[in-house]
């Protein structure tokens, strides 16, 4: 099992969703294709990171086992007033995440524009270039609490996850990778996917319109769609 270095928690890691079935419908229109990236501002860059067709939200409930220890895990990060964690009637507990396919252009150009804004300085040009095109698919999973996955294994969430495409089926992870703060405490989640064949051919063709992302090595079963015709950039599909 690896660890991420803090690094990856703050650049990458602002990434979450979670529980039984749920595709959101977004807008296909944005910032993302409205404006210059030089142009987003702080509402454009929370709208993209938070409510575009990178990201899905995800809400998912499990059951406290009588014999679980009270829940002394992560306080979690702030995700912009929701609750990660709410009790039920039933002792059951909901968790709620997001899910962002960070591999995408879009989404790390907003990323970059985030810290820019947040540290104004002399514009860098090199800021506003598209990112390079990524080798791998990268899928984070995040949410303030995180405790749902404390007890799972690189091993299990890899077995049990996979994108799922019409033309080509399942695409198994190569890799899963912990993002954890300073104190040890799990913030993100990062699933890397080959992008290609052994023989180079694309795993998701530009002509899939849906992909799923399906992971239940946790103890919140994570289920959500991704409209692919929907997340395209200046360039082109952007995956």
């Amino acid at each position: 099992m690896r660890h991420l270095p803090g690094k990856f928690g703050a650049i990458r890691v602002v990434f979450v969703v979670a529980a039984l079935v749920a595709s959101v419908a977004v807008a296909a229109d944005g910032p993302w294709n409205q404006k210059p990236r030089s142009d987003w501002d702080r509402a454009d860059v929370h709208r993209i990171l938070f409510d575009s067709p990178w990201v899905r939200r995800f809400r998912g409930t499990h059951r406290a086992l009588e014999f679980e220890v009270p829940d002394q895990g992560p306080s979690g990060m702030e995700l912009r007033g929701y609750h990660a964690k709410e009790s039920q009637h039933d002792g059951a507990e909901t968790a709620e995440f997001y899910i962002r396919w960070v591999s995408s252009r879009t989404l790390r150009a907003a990323q970059s524009r985030s810290l820019a804004l947040r540290k104004p300085g002399p514009a860098n040009p090199a800021a506003t270039d598209s990112p390079k095109l990524l080798d791998l698919f990268e899928v984070a999973v995040a949410g303030p609490d995180m405790t749902v996955f404390d007890h799972a294994r690189e091993a299990a969430l890899r077995s049990r996850c996979y994108l799922w495409v019409s033309s080509k089926g399942k695409i198994a992870p190569s890799r899963v990778e912990f993002a954890r703060s300073g104190g040890g405490q799990l913030r993100g989640l990062l699933f890397r996917f080959p992008r290609k064949t052994a023989d180079g051919e694309p795993l998701i063709p530009t002509h899939d319109t849906r992909v799923w992302f399906i992971e239940s090595g946790g103890d919140v079963a994570i289920r959500v769609s991704f409209e692919v015709q929907a997340m395209v950039d200046e360039n082109g599909p952007d995956l």
